[in-house]
């Protein structure tokens, strides 16, 4: 606790606190007179020191829990105002309101950051400059900042306190210092910007966010009436019902428009052709005819995707800002895979995934070496539970297999064309256990939703993957790494340098086209997320 002498010190910064926020011309500290701009630095420390590390702040008659690094911004500034000087408010103020208003361009809501109470706040120290006490409006606009700043920064919801099969590792980045630096350079909204992921999946998103709030907010052209399938040939109103909402589709998607038809009621190849591609947009089985999945895909109201989207550029928030210069990223609601060089896809391919029963986690790694050929570790459960009971049925089932015993409930495969594992594993630490691999089943590659596994996942082109992860070793050409898996016997390929793999949950985003792709949510991820995002902060 503090000595004696520090006591009275505390106490005498807490009466001429009282004595700031009474608005009086000047004031005595030390038998010295002290102006209107030498006490809000007197307050702020008062303030933050009787409050502790995370003081409760007050607007509208609203308490509330500042943002973390608001007291180690002051104390390294030693509680000299940000926000104010003695001439009144400085240009940064109306800067940082105004980025509080565009947050909504990210998909997060102004009023988490009390931006209207604050524009009230301010607008009355302008009438009267001690109508408010200019620490307090100090304070309010600090964590305002921060607190806008680590939600574009990382995220507003934190993913491991949804998902137990999460892993992403936590953003480090000084706000407090960004801030400093922001106010320093006269770049607030600049400086909030930069905390947004940089990549151009995310810029794009932010678009598709702004076409599809144009359309919630025009009259939607009418549903597509309840009926019969519809498919070539059919012809009525129901059929100009669908070329319409294909229409404001492709438009709110970013999706090249249809020709016009001469025969708006007749469902002509052109208009099968604008079905299939609106089922590959939103993850739909692509057969040209509006079913019951396809109609109801293109009836949904557009704020539901508003919302969708708002979710998904949550996700993106949540990953490192750095992927790597090239770097492995599987989206799992998308079942696909990319090998990205210099922000590009390089290579793409179908994925299965985990069950939704088994899910494929999410988090961040380094794929460090291939497996050529490689052995299965069968899990315990799966064991115990799938392979045990078909060889207690018939006694050849685990050597017809090529399964290995090691001890009662252990259980190995070996190599081989029926490898669970096919013939190439991807190596990367997680506590999960998951790795990418090949598979002895690609006819699976074939379904629309590919959610089959166990958790791991298991990928359409391994070969090519494993190629564009050796280039830079010039001992592994593609003939090597064909001959290594033609000689049948396990062997492990470390990587000439580690490649970051990002593996991540997402329903909507856009591909390097420039199109918005909604694919489905297979694991129901998004509607906790979305009540996550509108609770208040």
């Amino acid at each position: 606790m503090f000595d004696r002498s520090a006591r009275i010190r505390f106490v005498q910064i807490l009466v001429l606190s009282a004595l700031a926020l009474s608005g009086g011309a000047s004031f005595r500290l030390g038998g010295q007179e002290t102006s209107i701009s030498d006490r809000v630095p007197i307050v702020l420390r008062a303030r933050i020191a009787a409050a502790g590390a995370r003081p409760r702040l007050e607007l509208e008659g609203r308490n509330f829990r500042a943002a973390p690094d608001l007291a180690c911004f002051y104390e390294r500034r030693g509680f000299a105002p940000a926000w104010t000087d003695d001439r009144g408010l400085r240009p940064a103020v109306e800067e940082l309101l105004a980025a509080l208003a565009a947050a909504r361009e990210d998909g997060l809501r102004p009023e988490d950051y009390s931006v209207a109470a604050l524009r009230k706040v301010v607008d009355a120290v302008r009438i009267g400059p001690e109508a408010v006490p200019r620490a307090e409006l100090d304070l309010l606009l600090t964590d305002a900042f921060l607190s806008l700043a680590a939600d574009l920064r990382h995220g507003k919801v934190n993913p491991q306190t949804i998902y137990s099969d999460c892993a992403l590792a936590p953003d480090t980045t000084d706000l407090a210092a960004v801030l400093e630096a922001a106010l320093g350079g006269n770049r607030i909204r600049a400086a909030l910007a930069d905390l947004a992921p940089p990549q151009k999946a995310y810029k794009s998103l932010r678009a598709a966010l702004r076409r599809y709030r144009d359309l919630a907010l025009r009259a939607d052209s009418d549903s597509v009436p309840p009926g019969p399938t519809l498919r070539l040939g059919d012809r009525g109103e129901r059929v100009i019902a669908l070329r319409e909402r294909l229409a404001e589709a492709a438009e709110a998607d970013a999706a090249p428009p249809s020709p016009p038809s001469t025969t708006p009621d007749l469902f002509d190849e052109v208009l099968a052709e604008s079905v299939r591609r609106f089922q590959e947009r939103h993850g739909l089985e692509e057969d040209g005819v509006a079913g019951k999945a396809t109609l109801g895909e293109l009836n949904q109201r557009a704020e539901d995707h508003v919302l969708q989207i708002e979710a998904n550029l949550e996700r993106l928030r949540w990953l490192p800002h750095d992927l790597g210069k090239r770097h492995v990223l599987v989206n799992i609601a998308a079942f696909h895979l990319e090998a990205v060089e210099n922000g590009r896809a390089a290579l793409e391919m179908r994925v299965i995934v985990g069950k939704p029963f088994t899910k494929t986690p999410m988090f961040s790694s380094a794929i460090d070496a291939v497996l050529l050929n490689p052995f299965w570790y069968v899990l315990q459960k799966i064991a115990v539970e799938e392979i045990l009971p078909k060889a207690a049925k018939d006694p050849t089932y685990l050597r017809r297999e090529g399964y290995q015993v090691l001890s009662a409930t252990r259980l190995r495969q070996k190599p081989g064309p029926g490898n669970a594992l096919g013939r190439i594993k991807f190596v990367f630490p997680n506590r999960f256990g998951v790795y990418l691999h090949d598979t002895p089943a690609p006819t699976l590659f074939g379904r629309t939703l590919r959610a089959f596994s166990h958790g791991c996942i298991r990928i359409e082109k391994p070969f090519d993957l494993a190629v564009w992860a050796l280039r830079g070793d010039p001992k592994w050409t593609p003939e090597a790494i064909r001959a290594g898996i033609d000689a049948g016997s396990e062997r492990l390929v470390p990587l000439p340098e580690t490649l970051p793999v990002h593996i991540a949950y997402w329903t909507a985003w856009v591909g390097d086209d420039g199109v918005l792709r909604l694919g489905r949510d297979v694991y129901r991820r998004d509607a906790e997320l979305i009540q996550r995002l509108h609770r208040s902060r």
